[in-house]
């Protein structure tokens, strides 16, 4: 399985009036998105009329103007991925490059990316690039007070898109004030600013952060650990529980954990290497513990016996195999260990660092 022969996938989702289908809109009509497939996973009737259809081949399916297709499900999104090479196709020839999948306004994704991550049929024609979330700078911040699912939408997003931000004055306080909050639900994101769904191509395109290996980005790009240490989340652990555990003395007023979020951001550096054992125990706690809270979890470790790095990489109670990797990309060989979490302390995960690593 190879970059060349998966089909690239992209995850849009938000909260309910984010601007998901404004942004699809206008995305369609670019011709760099000709060839694609968009799929709508919504759990009511969806009116497709906004999509400026062309022709209709029946209730669910739809051929747009731009070329592209749009597909309207309720079901099981599984079985309509396994579906869709046949069922559009033209002539015995698949008729799209690539797959947009836009979830519904309450829906959290990670469900979806466990489908793309766990089953094996389609791990061999998808890949899963990159997760796109829509806010709505108007209502952004009460959504995110009151919906834990807008949260989650957050945490596990690899660009964050703010929209509507043409209906206030710019700049405004409450939008820099949305800005810095969504960096310290997550800081390896990308934040962007778009108005009336205006996005080029190429900034959905370039994604590239859900697998390590074969990933087209760099791979210190790809952990971002550097997001988290310009926050001051980013601790060394010496291998003293004390140390892990004792609130830091240096965290300064743009401490990203501050606020009663519950999703919160966190960053170790090891400097020592890890035997291969003690990494495996340590993920089967993580998964058997805090498998639901563990929104995202990223990791670019230094095992023992191994000439490069084994890159690490999950979604709640799901991990990617593994990645190992034949060299270090430079010659810092700490491990580094990035971690979204809901209702999980540093204090915790240090713990877990301390007793099962180390």
């Amino acid at each position: 399985m190879t970059n060349n022969t998966r089909l690239p996938v992209f995850l849009l989702t938000g909260f309910l009036g984010s601007g998901k289908t404004t942004l699809l809109n206008q995305l369609v009509k670019q011709p760099e998105l000709a060839r694609t497939l968009i799929i709508i996973n919504e759990f009511g009737t969806v009116s497709l009329d906004h999509l400026l259809v062309s022709h209709a081949s029946d209730d669910t399916i739809i051929e747009l103007a731009s070329g592209c297709l749009c597909c309207s499900i309720r079901g099981d999104l599984a079985k309509t991925l396994r579906d869709i090479h046949w069922r559009f196709s033209r002539q015995g020839e698949r008729s799209f490059d690539r797959v947009i999948i836009e979830t519904t306004g309450l829906a959290e994704p990670a469900p979806i990316m466990h489908t793309l991550m766990t089953d094996i049929t389609l791990a061999s024609k998808y890949r899963l690039q990159g997760v796109i979330t829509t806010l709505d700078t108007l209502h952004a911040a009460a959504t995110l007070d009151r919906h834990p699912e807008s949260q989650k939408q957050v945490a596990v997003a690899d660009l964050l898109l703010l929209t509507k931000t043409d209906l206030q004055a710019e700049p405004t306080p409450k939008l820099a004030q949305l800005t810095a909050r969504l960096k310290q639900l997550n800081p390896a994101a990308q934040i962007r600013t778009i108005q009336q769904g205006n996005l080029e191509p190429q900034a959905l395109l370039s994604l590239d952060h859900i697998e390590p290996q074969q990933s087209t980005i760099p791979l210190r790009q790809w952990l971002n650990s550097a997001a988290f240490s310009l926050t001051s989340l980013s601790d060394t652990v010496p291998g003293q529980l004390a140390s892990l555990s004792a609130p830091s003395t240096t965290l300064s007023q743009n401490d990203p954990n501050r606020h009663n979020d519950h999703i919160k951001a966190h960053c170790f550096t090891l400097p020592q290497a890890i035997t291969p054992g003690r990494l495996e125990g340590w993920l089967n706690i993580l998964m058997q513990l805090m498998g639901s809270n563990m929104l995202r979890v990223k990791g670019i470790v230094n095992v023992v016996g191994h000439s490069g790095p084994v890159v690490i990489h999950g979604v709640q109670h799901i991990f990617h195999p593994a990645a190992f990797l034949t060299a270090w990309p430079d010659a810092d060989r700490q491990t580094r260990l990035v971690f979204i979490t809901y209702d999980i302390e540093r204090e915790t995960l240090a713990r877990t660092i301390e007793t099962f690593l180390l």
